[in-house]
């Protein structure tokens, strides 16, 4: 497939819309006042194509919250969500995950920090929990619920890591001691 350097220069020289020519999608031809759109008047981006079919609500636990430290009390029910945030089903497909088997929590505590800072939100897929080396995991350690990052070591051992090492130092610890909850793959920060 060209790249969009190559698909803007095509159009341009054939006098047709990007888009069209692409995707066979709006208009054929320029712009109302006879000007072809340049590259500069719009964000071309050829996975940028959203519609309101292609979105699924993701429930999101908000009492439910994932230490970023040592560790919260897993003392609430599933049923206990009040809304849900909205993802992109194609993005999902394109990482494997099922829209029924993820699910959005509250991130509090500083070890994830910078990267994931306290009050951010993470999301994870329940249908992925094998171990891959260095990926962030929603886990469940005695009662504790926490975010970390996992890494596996022989004898059925693992590494629980944490971004901020000064004060949160890695913990080794049984496989069978904690319970992969699922692999975060989004998390989202506000800035106030």
């Amino acid at each position: 497939m060209p790249d969009s350097t190559n698909i803007l220069a095509l159009s341009d020289w054939l006098n047709v819309r990007p888009e069209w020519l692409e995707y066979g999608r709006g208009a054929k031809n320029k712009n109302i006042d006879g000007t072809l759109l340049n590259e500069a008047s719009y964000a071309y981006c050829a996975d940028a194509v959203s519609s309101v079919d292609d979105e699924v609500e993701i429930p999101y636990y908000k009492s439910i919250e994932l230490a970023a430290g040592y560790g919260s009390y897993a003392n609430q029910t599933e049923t206990d969500f009040c809304r849900t945030l909205k993802f992109s089903r194609s993005i999902l497909n394109n990482y494997g995950i099922l829209p029924s088997e993820a699910m959005s929590f509250p991130v509090h505590g500083d070890s994830m920090s910078p990267v994931i800072p306290g009050g951010a939100v993470v999301t994870i897929s329940t249908g992925h929990k094998k171990i891959v080396d260095g990926a962030i995991y929603a886990i469940k350690q005695a009662d504790l619920l926490k975010v970390k990052i996992l890494h596996r070591l022989p004898n059925s051992k693992v590494i629980i890591k944490s971004y901020n090492s000064i004060d949160y130092p890695d913990e080794e610890a049984n496989l069978d001691d904690i319970k992969i909850i699922g692999r975060v793959f989004n998390w989202s920060v506000m800035g106030w």
